[in-house]
């Protein structure tokens, strides 16, 4: 064959393959024109629907939250837990009952609290964003199904019982000994301490020796355990993310180790000790010795007789890394700003440590909860903390399965009804800044509790939560707050110039430290804050 002929085949062979590509490509755009074409129809449809037809569509709400969750992403995700507040800002234009997102309906009327956390009437489910968040969706604290929730509740009632609560007592006198020690050592050195990690160092020894017989004597720790209560702020860092993109939570949940210590290493802190957490539940478990389990928390699931199923290790480890999280950063924030104003408010400072004093004669004596706890102003000074700096801070979701919820707005006397499985919440710090229940709600003020009329505000307190889904922790958690603040506020006073042991606020401004500036579930400072720092005198 000629080279002529060859360079003939050649280039009808090169304009043939052009042709198909130019067909190809073609082909593609097309493709690609009515891809785009069916996704905005999709869009538009979903718009109308939300917008129009939804049985959501007539509550009061920013337009652009009913359309899309990208609305609260973007608060919650890229501006790191700033949703709250603009649902704050939604109640006050929109009034008593708004839309949040495409599915969830928020409330904020003191007189509704009851309708939305009902007790054994009525079934209530969890939303399922609650496990997504937290990373524990075989947690109680995050079980969907109402009647699932009691059966595991039921397993571990008895361990939170006022009962049971009494063998909390020789712990406490164990680590309030501990702490008394840790103090006393950074007073005589006149030292600055960082009391947001004292405090969570404090209480998860406590919750840990509690829950598991065991503890990780964090107060023993020099820097007071410092890089893993760093880690665990990073790990809440990521909620909002995993609520909203789960395969964020599956990525982490299923990561190994060194992946984690590699792309992630301000969490391997947490990783090592989370690790910790499923030796304990196997060794709880496995254990030959048939009293290994009991005084834990998994003494009442492993003698149930729930399904195998429920005793899973890796269900009980979700138990037990919900337990140490709840137990460690909601009641160490609560204290810390209870620190905090007792410092910044000598008066109501003077107040508490008189009322101690009477039933307390020695400072530096570590009291029992039976001594403190019928004290009407310590009592009144913790409501009014629990009130201002609640220990959790993300909305409370409830879904009522097989009723509608029916809502009469008192201003205009319009009903509203929410259809049964829709999720609907409060949030505990928006409800505890209404004007309309609490005077001059960001002031830190006891007494009100004292005043006449206090039941109003009793009603509109929402701390622990309500219903059959309240915090089942609350006891224990009341306990372990009395005795660890008034171990502190019994022996130490504000320092002003006078010998003696003393505390004194170091550059600490409540509105950058101590107020709750982003929701991570729990309260989180401005970004860049040190938290509440105190320098102690022996």
């Amino acid at each position: 064959m000629s080279s002529y002929n060859l360079m003939q085949q050649a280039h009808t062979a090169f304009l043939s393959g052009t042709y198909r590509w130019q067909q190809a490509g073609l082909f593609s755009l097309i493709t690609l024109y009515f891809a785009v074409i069916a996704w905005a129809a999709y869009l538009v449809g979903l718009a109308v629907y939300r917008l129009v037809f939804s049985p959501l569509a007539n509550i009061p709400g920013p337009k652009i939250a009913a359309f899309t969750y990208f609305y609260e992403i973007y608060y919650d995700v890229l501006l790191e837990g700033q949703y709250f507040r603009q649902i704050a800002k939604m109640h006050e234009k929109y009034g008593p009952i708004v839309r949040i997102n495409p599915h969830e309906v928020h409330f904020n009327d003191p007189e509704f609290i009851d309708s939305l956390f009902p007790g054994p009437a009525r079934k209530t489910d969890k939303y399922e964003f609650t496990g997504r968040r937290t990373g524990t969706q075989n947690s109680i604290v995050a079980t969907v199904n109402h009647d699932l929730h009691r059966k595991r509740r039921n397993t571990i009632n008895a361990f939170f019982s006022s009962a049971s609560i009494r063998r909390l007592q020789p712990i406490m006198q164990e680590n309030m000994a501990n702490l008394l020690i840790r103090l006393d050592k950074a007073g005589r050195e006149k030292a600055v301490l960082p009391m947001h990690y004292v405090i969570k160092a404090c209480t998860s020894d406590v919750i840990t020796k509690w829950t598991f017989g065991d503890s990780f004597h964090f107060m023993d720790e020099e820097d007071f355990a410092a890089p893993y209560m760093k880690s665990t702020d990073v790990f809440h860092l990521f909620n909002h993310a995993m609520c909203h993109f789960p395969i964020v939570g599956t990525i982490l949940a299923k990561a190994p180790d060194w992946a984690i210590h590699m792309f992630l290493p301000g969490l391997s802190d947490m990783w090592n000790k989370k690790g910790l957490w499923m030796e304990q539940v196997v060794n709880i478990k496995n254990s030959p010795n048939p009293d290994r389990a009991k005084s834990t928390i998994f003494e009442g699931i492993l003698n149930s007789n729930v399904p195998e199923e429920e005793k899973e290790n890796s269900r009980l480890a979700h138990e037990a890394q919900l337990v140490v999280f709840a137990g460690q950063g909601t009641t160490a924030y609560t204290l810390s700003a209870a620190l905090y104003q007792l410092l910044a408010n000598p008066r109501i400072l003077k107040k508490v440590k008189d009322e101690l004093a009477e039933v307390i004669p020695r400072a530096g004596d570590i009291p029992t909860y039976n001594q403190i706890e019928t004290l009407p102003y310590f009592n009144a000074m913790m409501q009014e903390l629990l009130r201002v700096h609640p220990g959790i801070v993300s909305r409370l979701p409830r879904v009522s399965p097989d009723q509608p919820i029916i809502y009469q707005e008192k201003m205009t006397g319009k009903q509203y009804v929410i259809p049964a499985g829709t999720p609907t919440n409060m949030t505990i710090q928006i409800a505890h800044m209404n004007p309309e229940v609490f005077e001059d709600p960001y002031e830190f003020r006891p007494e009100r509790w004292l005043e006449d009329g206090s039941q109003k505000l009793h009603r509109g307190f929402l701390g622990f939560a309500r219903g059959t889904r309240n915090c089942i922790g609350m006891n224990f958690a009341r306990q372990e707050m009395f005795i660890i603040l008034a171990t502190i506020i019994r022996k130490y006073d504000l320092y002003q110039g006078q010998e003696g042991p003393t505390l004194e606020l170091y550059d600490t401004v409540r509105e950058r430290d101590i107020d709750v500036v982003r929701d991570m579930i729990i309260p989180f400072p401005a970004r860049g804050s040190h938290g509440l720092r105190v320098r102690v005198r022996a």
